[in-house]
């Protein structure tokens, strides 16, 4: 069964394939390992100029009340920051990212560079405190030191940058690139 991309997904779809020049990008990219529920939400490839192959990992979380998953944490590896709340999403994209990671640089394994990282719209707290915001800012941290990888944070203010540079590019062209995300931006931009 395939699940139909949502909203938030199209968006960042539509950046990756108009804004970094992906000319691959699919949605909801799921393990064929029996028992492996791995699902990446947005994966984009872009074969540069110079022939470096990229590949972007998008995790997508388009909640506008705020960035959140309910729930009780496994561990107490996030205890410090709030409620069980924060800790289980805190929890639960370090899971996604670590299996996500793993996947793609075993399916592009030949790949010059990863890129991985987290959209969302709506992140409440100040980077400062120990709750939300702030382990997210941690676990991107984490991330890097233990994988030697980047987790980019494309969230509130960044989020909205990115958003709108995509609307200015819908706003540009008339052109149908087959991403359904820019063709709805397209057709608010253009209308009379």
């Amino acid at each position: 069964m395939t699940n139909q991309p949502e909203s938030g997904e199209l968006l960042v779809g539509s950046y990756l394939r108009l804004i970094e020049h992906c000319e691959l990008v699919t949605y909801n990219q799921r393990s064929q390992t029996e028992g492996d529920q791995l699902e990446i939400d947005v994966i984009g490839v872009d074969n540069t100029e110079t022939g470096e192959q990229i590949v972007y990992t998008c995790e997508v979380v388009t909640h506008i009340d705020g960035l959140h998953y309910s729930g009780t944490p496994d561990s107490d590896r996030w205890a410090k920051y709030g409620n069980s709340d924060y800790q289980h999403t805190l929890e639960r994209l370090w899971q996604k990212f670590s299996s996500d990671r793993a996947y793609v640089m075993e399916l592009f394994d030949s790949a010059d560079s990863y890129v991985f990282q987290l959209w969302s719209p709506v992140v409440r707290g100040n980077r400062d405190e120990q709750y939300l915001l702030g382990g997210l800012y941690d676990l991107a941290d984490e991330f890097e030191a233990e994988t030697g990888t980047e987790l980019d944070l494309i969230i509130n203010e960044t989020y909205t940058e990115k958003v709108e540079e995509l609307q200015a590019r819908a706003a540009e062209t008339e052109k149908d690139y087959g991403e359904l995300g820019f063709r709805i931006l397209q057709i608010l931009e253009h209308m009379r």
